[in-house]
């Protein structure tokens, strides 16, 4: 565990020991650490890759157990404060990405109507055109760093 245990209301990820059965290999595994205010104490689980452990944590230790390597950035976000389920739903992300396009294409027409209205050349007008030029640039990936266009 790389971190310390404070808040009782998260759940952290740490390294446990084997449960001692003969046919199980020698491996540390990581299993979810959580507070169980019924036993007024911290506790672990299972191991995240599905195999038996000893309770209690092993702060120092090194994961050796493959599967829990694998598994153990998806625990991570998962156990991330403001982590939402739908961040790891394929369909959710999809659809994210989908509307995100939308807004794109939408706010390129908009910034386009700007900058031909910037034509007409009335102070406002030419404000709203200067803005489109700027907004469009970003959206076309044109703006660098420093919010200076780059054509």
């Amino acid at each position: 565990m790389t971190e310390t245990v404070e808040d009782r209301d998260r759940r952290y990820l740490v390294p446990v020991a084997r449960l001692n059965l003969p046919d199980q290999p020698d491996e540390i595994h990581l299993s979810v650490y959580r507070w169980l205010p019924e036993f007024d104490a911290w506790a672990t689980g299972m191991a995240i890759c599905g195999c038996s452990t000893q309770q209690g944590p092993l702060p120092k230790a090194t994961v050796t157990c493959p599967e829990c390597v694998a598994y153990r950035p998806r625990y991570e976000r998962m156990l991330a404060p403001g982590y939402r389920p739908e961040d790891d739903d394929p369909d959710m992300l999809r659809e994210r990405a989908e509307r995100a396009e939308r807004q794109v294409e939408q706010a390129k027409v908009l910034a386009m109507k700007w900058h031909e209205a910037a034509a007409v050349k009335s102070d406002a007008v030419i404000l709203a055109g200067v803005a489109g030029d700027v907004l469009l640039a970003a959206l076309n990936g044109h703006l660098g760093p420093a919010g200076e266009v780059d054509r």
